[in-house]
């Protein structure tokens, strides 16, 4: 099922409390996305995704760093793509990530139904950086996370529980198949500048309450912008 509406789990973050003129500027990217649009960071990206992925094993970090390091950008935006870069690997060694992602094997889940959900009318895109399944007391249980790297957007704990919650949400409806559960505490929103990792909250049934209401909003303005 589609939605006419469309925004991502980061764009929604980010709207949920902007100005006036933020949320107007997020949805006129949403519903005309900048097909040419540099992505940045992807080097950082893939070496934390590769460093969850393995039981936090923090040698694609350090690797990333050295190679980093080697680089030498010309252009202003290489320049400051490679400062950033460097300075995100290195505020991700300091995280304190969950000691069950760091002591129970795990398998990377990579195929999934969907990458979203829809709230209230609106297809949020949650598509987690790592979805992962372990068993523990031989159960099976997933998680995923988000990992957001913005020097100048740092997602204050709100923004974050409102992450960790839609990828419970999503890991619940659209990924767990019979005989699996969702790990709340292993659902996470992992802010790199913030230097925090924020896992679904205990009152997740009111953050999906203000997220149905932040899902408003949006409908409202995008049909006026």
């Amino acid at each position: 099922m589609k939605s006419n509406y469309v925004i991502s789990i980061n764009q929604l973050a980010d709207f949920s409390n902007g100005s006036d003129a933020k949320k107007r500027r997020i949805i006129k990217q949403q519903k005309q996305p900048n097909k040419f649009m540099v992505a940045w960071y992807q080097l950082p990206k893939a070496r934390i995704r590769k460093a969850i992925s393995t039981n936090c094993d923090l040698e694609p970090i350090l690797n990333g760093i050295e190679e980093l390091k080697l680089r030498k950008p010309e252009m202003p935006r290489q320049i400051a793509n490679r400062q950033v870069s460097l300075e995100a690997l290195r505020r991700f060694v300091n995280i304190k990530l969950p000691k069950l992602l760091k002591d129970v094997p795990n398998e990377i889940i990579k195929k999934v139904p969907s990458k979203s959900i829809i709230i209230n009318g609106v297809e949020i895109i949650i598509s987690p950086d790592v979805i992962y399944k372990l068993k523990i007391n031989e159960k099976v249980y997933i998680g995923g996370v988000k990992v957001h790297i913005s020097k100048n957007n740092i997602f204050d704990n709100q923004q974050s529980r409102y992450i960790s919650s839609l990828i419970y949400k999503y890991l619940k409806e659209v990924v767990a198949e019979e005989g699996e559960d969702v790990l709340e505490e292993l659902c996470l929103s992992i802010d790199v500048f913030g230097e925090k990792v924020i896992s679904t909250p205990n009152n997740f049934p009111k953050a999906i309450n203000d997220i149905e209401f932040i899902c408003e909003e949006v409908k409202s303005i995008w049909n006026v912008a």
